[in-house]
């Protein structure tokens, strides 16, 4: 059991209560107990901080838990929930359990803990503090660089802010010109499309009521021809028993014209005149008609040889192909007997060319709709390019802007396998290195850090669907450095990414590094 004196002297570093240095980190009973001798007045009994229990002063410090709240027991290890301050003076101050306390383990730098267990410890405090100085010095250089960095990005941020206020009001004011000149180029065109229109029409209805009446005399002459041809006896009348020899217009499928359908082609008549022949029967047989002199004559036969030489026994095994060929020459027998069409059917007759009048209308037409498709050009520019800055200045770039500088970059990571590009304020990307295609990892969303340091992060989210998951998105963390880079890319959970980015527009004024002689880093 230890004294009020005996605990004092136990938690005072080099022979002095250090009160000040452990105040910002004591729970609050030991506070109370160093701060106010009195609670160690041995004549009287001790009331624990929580006013739960009031025991005989030589239950303190006895190495037995009383109070609920540990306030008895401020030097020993025997309430579970006692904390135990390390001053570290050179270094960090720490809290460690009360179970820690003189277990033969040195757990604090200064050595304190073991105040009564006999434990040989080496005090390492300035020597951690040395290393720890070091390295917050140059973080703090670092910061110090980027914040110069950071000042040039909101300047800069400042200046393209206005200039770009500025050309948005000239654009503004652009283009209230364009869509004047647009409009007024636009009546221009449509109305020197009309006349063209109505010369165009004109010479193309022309044009093909000439083809017509060509077509039209080209069917009657052959008509005629065909009517010469079948009216064999040439008394100006076609008769039914005149139509007989030509089997091609058989009409019941039968192969052979009966009188009846030849009377049934001359529309129930026994015989026609050209007039009546002209109007309703050429226009139904001009299809399957075939005249004797389409029919290629037959090769002449040379006197004492037969029609038929015997085929030589050493080609007999061509048997097979001859009677292929002729079965493809029977195929095209009906080619052979059809009626050649004329050159009107088989070459599309184009339209000549407008006449000088027209043509002066179609080029005045095309100039007019050049000018207008050039000024509408114009107009979609103006307005693609007020869009664009309206997005950019409507973008969350900081409290000063210095994140601004990002906009419209891309910066890489190569790994092993991928190829990681981040494009700030538009979206996040994966490509493998060999084959495959780009993975969109997720588009800008919002700052997602923490309520304290909300440009502390970034969202980009709805990227590419997982397959039978959720759609891709990452969370870009920022932090303070000289350069602009991605440093690491990993999948944390399933589709959800984390890279993070090192940026100047990141870095904040550095706090103050007590000096080395200070108690406390």
């Amino acid at each position: 059991m230890y004294s009020g004196q005996e605990l004092c002297s136990a938690l005072t570093l080099k022979g002095r209560l250090d009160v000040a240095a452990i105040l910002p980190s004591l729970n609050i009973a030991a506070v109370l107990l160093l701060a106010d001798r009195s609670f160690y007045d041995e004549t009287k009994p001790f009331t624990c901080l929580d006013g739960s229990k009031t025991i005989p002063f030589d239950r303190v410090n006895d190495d037995y838990c009383d109070c609920a709240d540990g306030t008895d027991e401020p030097g020993t290890a025997a309430c579970s929930n006692g904390r135990f301050h390390c001053t570290n003076a050179g270094y960090k101050p720490q809290y460690i359990p009360a179970s820690l306390v003189n277990d033969g383990i040195c757990d604090c730098c200064d050595t304190t803990d073991e105040y009564n267990s006999g434990a040989r410890c080496e005090n390492t405090c300035r020597e951690m503090g040395r290393k720890e100085r070091e390295d917050l010095e140059k973080k703090a250089e670092m910061a110090r660089e980027g914040m110069l960095l950071k000042q040039k990005f909101i300047e800069e941020a400042r200046k393209g802010r206005e200039e770009k206020q500025v050309k948005l009001q000239e654009l503004a004011e652009k283009r209230l010109s364009v869509q004047t000149l647009v409009d007024t180029l636009r009546a221009e065109k449509e109305s020197a499309e009309k006349p063209e229109k109505e010369a165009k029409d004109a010479h193309k209805q022309a044009w093909e009521e000439r083809r017509e009446a060509e077509k039209a005399a080209l069917e009657k002459k052959r008509s005629l021809e065909v009517f010469s041809e079948l009216d064999q006896d040439s008394d100006g009348m076609l008769s039914a028993p005149e139509l007989l020899s030509h089997t091609e217009l058989d009409t019941d499928g039968d192969g052979s014209l009966s009188d009846k359908e030849a009377q049934d082609l001359l529309g129930g008549s026994y015989s026609v005149d050209v007039a009546s022949f002209q109007e309703s029967v050429w226009p139904q047989i001009k299809e399957k008609f075939k005249s004797a002199s389409d029919v290629p004559p037959l090769p002449p036969v040379e006197e004492g040889t037969e029609s038929h030489p015997e085929i030589p026994p050493e080609e007999d095994e061509d048997d097979d192909v001859e009677e292929g060929d002729d079965e493809d020459d029977d195929d095209d027998s009906d080619e052979y007997h059809r009626a050649p069409p004329s050159k009107s059917d088989v070459e599309e007759v184009e339209m000549p060319p407008y006449d000088e009048a027209t043509q002066v209308l179609i080029d005045a037409a095309e100039v007019a709709r050049n000018q207008f498709s050039e000024a509408e050009k114009s107009l979609r520019e103006i307005d693609d390019t007020i869009k664009s800055l309206e997005q950019e200045i409507s973008l969350d770039f900081g409290p000063h802007g210095e994140f601004s500088y990002l906009y419209g970059q891309c910066y890489e990571l190569s790994t092993s396998e991928y190829v990681y590009r981040l494009c700030p304020f538009n979206r996040v990307t994966q490509k493998p290195k060999v084959g495959g295609s780009e993975t969109n990892l997720g588009t800008w969303g919002f700052w997602s850090g923490p309520e304290s340091d909300k440009f502390g992060a970034m969202k980009y989210e709805q990227g590419t669907s997982c397959w039978q998951g959720p759609n891709r998105s990452t969370q870009v963390k920022l932090y303070c450095g000289k350069e602009t880079v991605v440093t690491s890319t990993s999948e944390p959970s399933r589709c959800e990414y984390l890279m993070e980015f090192f940026t100047p527009a990141a870095c904040q004024q550095p706090v103050e590094i007590p000096p080395e002689d200070h108690d406390e880093l």
